[in-house]
């Protein structure tokens, strides 16, 4: 039946269906990583996050007190960072930043240009 083909064309955002598969690739390693018991060899001492964010120890020290950075406390004492976790919080504050330039770039924060 040649006559009853019905042809739709429609637009797509290649970046938000790329944005979509990511969150779905991420979603499913988090859910393969939660099968996996966690190590210290999968977490970053004080000194050893600080290189990888390219900050001071004492600075790295000031991040592990905000809420909602990674960092555990390992009796009582000895600070952690799960190396997921700072990727992970690392490429929340990538995405708060980016989306932050894009509203200053749009001249709505930051007052007249």
């Amino acid at each position: 039946m040649e006559g009853n083909k019905i042809t739709i064309k429609f637009e797509v955002d290649i970046t938000e269906v790329i944005n979509q598969i990511a969150q779905i690739i991420n979603s499913a390693d988090r859910e393969a990583d939660k099968k996996e018991p966690l190590s210290l060899l999968d977490a970053y001492t004080i000194e050893e996050a600080s290189k990888v964010l390219g900050v001071s120890k004492s600075y790295m020290y000031e991040l592990t007190k905000h809420k909602g950075f990674p960092a555990m406390k390992i009796h009582g004492k000895k600070i952690v960072i799960p190396k997921k976790a700072l990727e992970e919080w690392m490429q929340k504050k990538f995405e708060e930043k980016m989306s932050d330039d894009k509203v200053v770039a749009m001249g709505v924060k930051g007052g007249r240009r």
